[in-house]
């Protein structure tokens, strides 16, 4: 059965507060398919960069299209503690986790270790990160573009992205390249 984008924030939307967990939002995603037609509308890419495209945002959850250029990367970074959950729409990524010896920062002296993967991973819902831990990075080393669906929760703003040959950690604004399907001009972008 193919959903509609709409529908996929309304299952989410009825998921209780306090259920907003890893096991229940993939039970209640289990086996729904997007309708890849009313993603579109969401779809902005960018020469040589990834894009964070927000489709739905409350206090619970956000919902995102991130959308992959070939051979482009997210940079080294965790979700401030919040959980994630992965949807691949189309194409392949590779998924990157890594472990910190020194705490998750901001700071210098922060070394990081690789620690497992996926290094093609395939179409539908995986629970990606949660916790304070949970640092990682998504890539599209491949040829040809991909497509993924993204819900955070609880939604967050700024994230720590790490930066393996300095041993350092800062804290990043997170910014979105469209609203609703509309793209925000630089100066506006949160």
């Amino acid at each position: 059965m193919q959903v509609a984008v709409e529908g996929i924030v309304e299952t989410l939307r009825g998921v209780p507060p306090a259920r907003f967990q890893p096991g229940e939002v993939c039970a209640r995603l289990q086996g729904v398919m997007l309708d890849p037609r009313t993603l579109q509308k969401y779809l902005h890419f960018a020469a040589r960069r990834y894009t964070r495209n927000l489709i739905y945002r409350d206090e619970i959850f956000e919902l995102l299209a991130l959308c992959w250029e070939p051979h482009t990367e997210s940079p080294i970074h965790n979700h401030a503690g919040q959980l994630c959950w992965l949807s691949i729409q189309t194409g392949e990524l590779r998924l990157e986790n890594f472990t910190s010896l020194d705490g998750p920062g901001p700071g210098s002296n922060i070394r990081l270790v690789p620690h497992g993967g996926i290094e093609r991973a395939p179409k539908g819902i995986l629970d990606l990160q949660q916790g304070d831990q949970a640092i990682h990075r998504v890539s599209n080393p491949f040829d040809e573009r991909a497509v993924s669906l993204h819900v955070y929760s609880r939604p967050f703003d700024t994230c720590i992205a790490y930066d393996l040959d300095g041993n350092t950690a800062r804290e990043m604004r997170l910014q979105y390249h469209s609203i609703d399907g509309k793209l925000v001009r630089p100066e506006q972008r949160q």
